[in-house]
């Protein structure tokens, strides 16, 4: 056995905390295990081969984070300890040191993954439920052991090992270590990564370069397995061939590599160079000085003093931080990782066109990606900072000296004055990219956000970080306790372990910047727990003082008030209005709610047949009130005896009266079960009048579609009225709860061969919207009348015959407007957002003209588009009677002049703009199979119609190309459908298949019959009754040529795997 190896594994074996470690790391795997649901797709189990592949490639990441204090103890302590001097005397080669260090890096970083993956099998397996399948198979688990565990740990040594002796600087050990993460990161943007959605569909050519260069080979596991299926992902794991194993070859080489070029750059010696040092010579005139008088040095130790120290403890540090190589190749990994973000967020790949680059957009990037980066940049930079002066054996002069205690102060200075820098060289690179990409407007309200929500959190750490130096005693223990405060503090698990908020000090900021609203109300209180978690870091270092000087003096007192004041009063401000999330309680609410009312589900129900509702929005105090009426009518052939209504439990009941013919009764509760006195006879009418009121706040979070905010507000507010009989909304959904407290299993969606319906549950809308006297409330149908009173404006919309579904938005907004053929056309928009507005609009009359033409008149006098706040999400766009919403972030506002063959404009309108004939009112599908085919399935194809009306059939054949690869990329996570029978969420069946499809069915029989087919359809199919996607195909069948069309036709719709 190498000499150097055994040596090392004989003095690592002796300590205690070896075991102790292994212990931890078999927890935390066994809490991963036990804990994480990383699902991506419908029907994939948790221990699928394909899921633990890919779980066990991202948790290589980890490897780093063994690796990198691994190389810093081990690979330098012979120079820490001045023992590389007695290396002339020692009886071995350098080939024999080098084999002996790496092999034990190797080996001591494998140990410590594998005892986290053992500790994650046997916490996977302890599991039971839906989400994981019967039997176990080791070699599930051996094989990414393999291929990611092995050979990344193989490669990240080499790597470290080779950046050790290299440049035998510890701070470029570290940097080198972040640049595999960057360098990943950064890569599985471009991959064909279930987790990046966002960034899909890149091109394959794309992902192809992303599968050979990534380091840890899971952009290479994603690509292999794109083809898969679902049953293909639960049964069968990903072979090592093609791209997956050229990437581990790659990695097996390049590894080979750097441990040759360790080789060959290695020397003994810390002084490798050939010149000759100048020697130092004696001025004559200065070796003896001749003193006149005595002089007596004055000594001073006031506040003046004390703050001389600290800044000269921090000019020390800043010297040797910014004259340091190190500082530079960190900027550059900062520079590059950020940059990269940056572009990907503004090019959005082969689907949409890219963003503008505005102040807002990048600010978010760096707000997102240089947390964590900046957390662990900062954990070994103060690491070293502070044990620099011992391993430089100067801490017996420092701590012989008066303000030797001010030394924490002075690396907090620099360090400070590191993070902004940073940050500042963040911000400029952002705003060269504004110049770059030709939007130099430069909003500072958003780059202020970045040292809010950034530079401070990171302050706060750091001086956590250097009170845990501090307290430790050992360098390497204190880089691990601060290491493991990063993964903890930075990640899910500090939320599972204390899921209080005010305590997560350190946490970054995972929401947006809008254009409309800013950062709105959550920058106030994220600066409030800032300076609770100021307060909080402030008393622990007068702690610390406290223990290690046994000193204390008043002002320490007035000082320990000031903080605990400022920290209490903050934190209550903080937790002002907060609620707690309690499963366990909703859980029992939704058992309760189904076993008690359940028997509604048969029992017929009153229909609400006009609603009259004023709306008043406060979007300054995000509040809003409620004042609604319901007109209820019996349109069953029998008498009514229960009704049961519902209130959503987000709101407050101001206010609720139910009134019968014969009866009036107070509704005080969210769900109340009313027992007529006298039975609601067939045609027989009763009321329902009510207020509620909502209100949220920052400590909560909003919700994306009842986002009543400051500017740019939003809200689904039919979500949130009333419903009468037994609501769905209100179940247990959780297959594995359901079981538990023996509930039946989950009503299925009703089959596609089940019996039609009729039935009449359209309303009268009449909607009143009050906002702020700056503002301007768009709702759901035409307007009616608009006017101001008493420092607010109010607007009245009507709509008639249409769906249980209205919404609300209000904002500052610039607005445009035309009449055309009689139809009042409007966009609403924020001041900035004016380059596609002109676009919109002649797209909207090219749309109009081509669905009143082939589909019938428009059933409205007026369509506006509104753009909404990006704290809205979920959606690019939503159409509703007369309104069409449009979040600022996705497509509204794009740069479509970089990339003709994007013009998502023409997409906003030519689909949104025909689900006024598909699925708002003039059709109201069956909830059953197949329905999202006859609203998003024909939105899609006129969508298609009017791209190759503008663009051309080629232009459109290529934008289907999209599509293609968007079903392909989605077909292998979910359960595969014929379009006719597609079910809710599926949207790659319902909006990319469905788009495939209707142009193929174009090309089989011409795009005038297609045509002529769906307005038969809307003609014959008209509410009230349910139409289904059967009877959509009978009127395709009705238009078609022959038999052998027809049968075409039905591989089309019927066929489970779409042909490409």
């Amino acid at each position: 056995m190498n000499t150097i190896f055994q040596f090392e594994l004989k003095h690592s074996s002796k300590h205690w905390v070896i075991i102790l470690f292994a212990l931890a790391l078999i927890g935390v795997g066994l809490f991963c295990g036990l804990k994480f649901n990383l699902t991506v797709g419908e029907g994939i189990y948790l221990n699928s081969p394909y899921t633990i592949g890919f779980m066990m490639g991202m948790l290589s990441l980890v490897i780093l984070f063994f690796a990198i204090p691994f190389s810093s103890q081990l690979l330098f302590k012979e120079w820490d300890s001045k023992f590389d001097v007695l290396f002339f005397a020692l009886p071995f080669s350098k080939v024999t040191y080098l084999k002996g260090k790496f092999w034990f890096l190797f080996l001591k970083t494998f140990l410590c993954f594998t005892f986290l993956i053992l500790g994650f099998v046997i916490g996977q397996n302890l599991r039971v439920g839906d989400e994981m399948q019967a039997g176990f198979n080791l070699w599930h688990y051996l094989y990414p052991l393999l291929i990611f565990g092995f050979l990344n740990c193989f490669s990240v040594c080499s790597f470290l090992f080779f950046i050790a002796y290299a440049t035998r600087k510890k701070l470029l050990v570290v940097v080198g270590g972040l640049l595999l993460y960057v360098l990943y990161m950064v890569l599985l943007v471009f991959s064909n990564s279930p987790f990046m959605s966002n960034s899909l569909p890149q091109s394959l050519a794309v992902q192809q370069l992303s599968a050979l260069l990534d380091p840890f080979g899971i952009s290479a596991y994603f690509y292999e397995a794109r083809t898969f299926s679902v049953q293909d992902r639960n049964a069968s794991i990903v072979s090592l061939s093609n791209l997956l194993l050229i990437n581990r070859l790659l990695v097996v080489y390049v590894s080979g590599f750097f441990l040759w070029m360790s080789y060959r750059l290695f020397s003994f010696s810390l002084n490798r160079g050939k010149g000759t040092s100048e020697k130092l010579k004696l001025n004559p005139k200065n070796s003896i000085i001749q003193l006149d008088k005595n002089v007596i040095s004055k000594l001073y130790f006031d506040a003046s003093a004390s703050l001389k120290s600290v800044i000269s403890f921090a000019k020390i540090d800043l010297i040797y931080l910014f004259k340091s190589i190190t500082i530079v190749a960190v900027s550059l990994l900062l520079l590059f990782y950020v940059g990269m973000e940056m572009y990907a967020e503004i090019d959005k790949g082969i689907r949409l066109p890219e963003k503008y680059a505005s102040s807002g957009l990048l600010a978010t990037v760096i707000i997102k990606n240089f947390h964590f980066l900046g957390m662990l940049i900062l954990t070994y930079f103060i690491n070293d900072l502070y044990w620099r002066s011992q391993t430089s054996d100067f801490e017996f002069i420092e701590k012989s000296t008066y303000f030797s205690k001010n030394k924490l102060k002075g690396h907090l200075v620099s360090i400070t004055i590191l993070i902004g820098f940073f940050t500042l060289l963040l911000v400029a690179e952002a705003i060269v990219f504004q110049f770059i990409y030709n939007y130099p407007t430069i909003d500072f309200k958003a780059y202020f956000g970045v040292f809010i929500f950034n530079t401070f959190p990171l302050l706060l750490f750091s001086a956590f970080a250097l009170l845990t130096n501090a307290v430790f005693k050992n360098r390497f223990v204190s880089l691990g306790v601060s290491t493991i405060a990063v993964l903890v503090f930075t990640t899910p698990i500090f939320k599972m372990i204390l899921p209080y908020p005010l305590l997560q000090i350190f946490s970054g900021f995972k929401g947006g910047y809008s254009d409309f609203n800013g950062f709105g109300i959550y920058i106030f209180a994220f600066f409030q727990r800032l300076l609770f978690g100021a307060s909080v870091i402030a008393l622990l270092w007068l702690l610390n003082g406290l223990i290690k000087t046994k000193v204390w003096y008043y002002k320490k007192s007035i000082s320990v008030i000031i903080i605990v004041i400022l920290g209490v009063f903050t934190g209550i401000y903080f937790m002002n209005g907060y609620l707690p999330k309690n499963e366990t309680k909703t859980n029992a609410e939704a058992v309760n709610y189904e076993k008690i009312y359940s028997s509604f589900k048969l029992l017929e129900q009153p229909t609400i047949t006009d609603v009259t509702t004023e709306i008043d929005l406060f979007p300054s105090n995000n509040a809003y009130k409620i004042q609604g009426k319901y007109l209820l009518k019996n349109l069953t052939d029998s008498p009514i005896e229960k009704i049961l209504i519902n209130f959503h439990p987000d709101l407050k009941i101001e206010n609720a009266v139910f009134t019968s013919p014969n009866e009036n009764l107070k509704i005080d509760a969210f769900t109340t079960e009313i027992k007529l006195k006298k039975p609601l006879q067939p045609n027989e009418e009763a009321t329902v009048n009510f207020k509620l009121s909502y209100k949220w706040f920052a400590v909560n979070g909003h919700q994306s579609f009842n986002a009543i905010i400051n500017n740019g507000s939003f809200m689904r507010i039919s979500n949130y009225f009333p419903t009468i009989g037994y609501d769905t909304y209100f179940e247990l959904d959780n297959p594995q709860k359901r079981d538990e407290f023996q509930l039946d299993k989950i009503s299925e969606l009703k089959k596609i061969e089940a019996p039609e319906v009729f039935k009449n549950d359209f309303i009268n809308l009449k909607m009143t919207v009050s906002t702020s006297n700056n503002q301007t409330a768009i709702g759901t149908g035409d307007l009616i009348k608009k006017w101001s009173a008493k420092n607010r404006n109010y607007f009245e919309y009507q709509a008639k015959y249409i769906p249980f579904r209205f919404a609300v938005s209000s904002a500052e907004y610039q607005q445009k407007s035309t009449v055309y053929k009689g139809i009042d056309i409007t966009i609403y928009y924020t001041e900035n957002h004016f380059e596609n507005v002109d676009h919109l609009i002649n797209n909207a009359k090219i749309t109009l003209d081509y669905c009143i033409e082939n589909f019938g008149a428009y059933p409205f006098n007026s369509i506006n588009f509104a753009e909404v706040s990006s704290f809205t999400s979920g959606f690019a766009a939503t159409a509703y009677p007369s309104a069409i919403f449009m979040t600022e972030d996705m497509i509204f506002h794009t740069n479509i002049q970089s990339d003709k063959k994007q013009d998502v404009i023409n997409e906003l309108a030519g689909h949104e703009l025909s689900h006024l004939w598909w699925g708002n009112n003039q059709i109201n599908p069956d909830e059953r199979e197949g329905a999202q085919m006859l609203t998003e399935t024909l939105a899609m194809y006129t969508e298609m119609m009017l791209y190759k009306k503008m663009y051309g059939k080629e232009a459109m054949m290529e934008r289907l190309k999209i599509h293609q690869q968007i079903y392909d990329n989605e077909k292998g996570y979910y359960e595969n459908q014929p379009l006719y029978k597609v079910k809710y969420g599926n949207s790659h069946i319902a909006y990319s298949k469905g788009a495939i499809v209707m142009v193929k069915l174009s090309n089989l029989i011409g795009e005038d019959q297609v045509n002529k087919a769906l307005k038969n359809f809307l003609i014959n199919n008209a509410y009230p009754k349910k139409s289904t996607s059967l009877d959509l195909l009978d009127e395709i069948y009705k238009v078609s040529i022959d038999e052998n069309s027809r049968a075409k036709i039905d591989k089309l719709f019927k066929s489970i795997l779409l042909e490409n």
